[in-house]
């Protein structure tokens, strides 16, 4: 397992706050799907976001 920021430096990337996978980005492209993220971890050694289906 490997986070977000990890896996964008080995590949000579920086991540952004537009990014897809950003939090806010994330929560508003589900949203968008009727889905609602539930929990969001984007540390070091793991990247993980659980949403839940709306409705």
């Amino acid at each position: 397992p490997i986070g977000r920021a990890a896996l964008a430096a080995r590949q000579g990337r920086t991540i952004t706050d537009d990014d897809l996978r950003a939090e806010p980005r994330l929560c508003e492209l589900l949203a968008g799907a009727g889905w609602r993220l539930e929990s969001y971890t984007d540390e070091d050694d793991r990247f993980l976001a659980l949403a839940v289906k709306q409705g």
